[in-house]
């Protein structure tokens, strides 16, 4: 078996236009109250998404990486209405239905993201972030494409960047290839630590399951779970993000 690392592919690029069709429905979200917002309209916010809410800023911010149709997450924003939340997907379809969902249910502590989560750094400012929920993202198992596996460690490190020291990353996955392969980027991202169980354990019981969990408990299997705080470990960015990471009094830029 090949057990050389392959180079991880970050597409740090800004967004194009694009031509698909549900990349213009989201013009047709109610414009006073908006629930979702795709490419570059997702950057627009950085470091004022609690005004963007017309939150406190001590309110707490939570992001969901990969929601899907975002059943979990407006489950959590109708329990913790004193919470924001914000949910980032990739697939413009099942972001705009995320969005549509919200609106049905007149939430108004919740937006989703049709984004590129590479581009990260662009939509959040350094320690805007309370904590961020990883849950079941895709492994993609062979070999040849473990590039394009979003939990390597300079993903780590710009998702360290947008968390204050003590803040969470909550991570679960059903691969046993993958979790190992998160561990040791996680190693070498040297960024996060893990806490107490008790601890842990009380914050996943906040999160519903997912529809993909919900499936994959049918099946009586186990998930590998990361419960993580934010070290005090100083951070240097990966190069490209340098210069946006250059006024962040907790990083390293060289």
């Amino acid at each position: 078996m090949d057990t050389r690392k392959p180079y991880p592919v970050n597409n740090y690029e800004p967004y194009r236009p694009s031509g698909h069709s549900y990349a213009r429905r989201f013009d047709e979200l109610p414009v006073h109250a908006p629930t979702g917002f795709t490419c570059a309209q997702t950057e627009k916010y950085r470091g004022q998404w609690r005004d963007f809410f017309g939150a406190r800023g001590d309110a707490k911010l939570h992001l969901e990486i990969g929601c899907y149709h975002g059943e979990s997450l407006l489950e959590m924003a109708r329990q913790n209405s004193n919470e924001f939340f914000i949910g980032v997907e990739w697939k413009f379809k099942e972001a705009y239905k995320a969005s549509e969902k919200a609106v049905r249910s007149k939430m108004r502590n919740l937006v989703f993201l049709r984004a590129n989560i590479a581009r990260l750094p662009w939509m959040f400012a350094p320690g805007e972030l309370d904590r961020v929920w990883i849950l079941f993202p895709d492994p993609w198992p062979k070999f040849t494409h473990h590039k394009w596996r979003v939990l390597h460690a300079d993903f780590f490190r710009s998702v360290g960047l947008s968390l204050n020291e003590g803040k969470e990353v909550m991570i679960k996955t059903d691969h046993c290839d993958y979790a190992a392969f998160i561990a040791d980027e996680l190693k070498e991202a040297d960024c996060f630590e893990s806490f107490p169980e008790t601890d842990a354990d009380q914050i996943w019981s906040t999160f519903p399951a997912t529809p993909f969990e919900k499936m994959f408990f049918k099946k009586s299997e186990s998930s590998f779970v990361f419960s993580l705080r934010r070290n005090a470990n100083r951070i240097s960015p990966p190069a490209p993000l340098k210069g946006i990471f250059a006024t962040a009094v907790h990083t390293v830029v060289d």
